[in-house]
């Protein structure tokens, strides 16, 4: 027997492409537009980005379900750091990892030019977040190091001064393309098989 998921959502008035983290590789996906009534599948057997359209039969190449399986994720990955008074570093996600005003975050693996004493990997605290990917430091950035590239932001404790565990929160699951998401304002049903079985 094969893991399994069901769930739905509801699309945004302009429907986007979603990862959904199920927990497990898929290896077949049915997508239904509750609303319209349109249904859309995938196997492993199939390309990566391929879909066929249920009730036509219709294959399309690309848009549709790619499998996603992330390894690692345990931080947000940085993409800028400002040096400004207070310094602001630019993440790909803020709410997945919790960040709130008062944490203590660490940035690690990050390329700066080491034209100062002070570089930017190191323990810094936030002043605020602003949702999705704007982290606001209480430091004073101006005299460090220049930001390059790279980097990930990690909170290593909360605003009570707690430590806070590292949780690997890699996603194991989907990538629901455009065309195979639904129609804009649309309720879906998404009905995941997992590729290994369970015993």
């Amino acid at each position: 027997m094969a893991q399994m998921k069901v769930w739905t959502w509801t699309n945004p008035a302009a429907a986007v492409a979603r990862n959904e983290d199920v927990g497990f590789t898929v290896g077949q996906i049915t997508v239904t537009d509750v609303t319209n009534g349109a249904q859309y599948y995938w196997d492993s057997s199939m390309t990566s980005g391929y879909y066929v359209t249920v009730d036509t039969g219709a294959v399309t190449t690309s848009n549709g379900f790619t499998p996603l399986s992330q390894s690692t994720k345990v931080g947000a990955t940085i993409s800028g750091f400002t040096n400004a008074n207070p310094g602001v570093i630019t993440v790909d996600d803020t709410a997945t990892f919790g960040f709130a005003t008062g944490d203590t975050i660490k940035v690690s693996e990050l390329a700066d030019d080491g034209s100062a004493s002070t570089g930017l990997n190191g323990t810094f605290t936030i002043a605020s977040v602003t949702a999705p990917s704007t982290i606001t430091l209480v430091e004073n950035t101006t005299a460090y190091s220049v930001y390059v590239s790279g980097g990930v932001a990690t909170r290593v404790s909360d605003t009570n001064g707690d430590p806070v565990a590292i949780e690997n929160l890699a996603i194991r699951g989907i990538t629901i393309g455009t065309g195979a998401v639904g129609a804009n304002n649309a309720v879906m049903t998404a009905v995941a098989f997992g590729e290994e079985s369970v015993t």
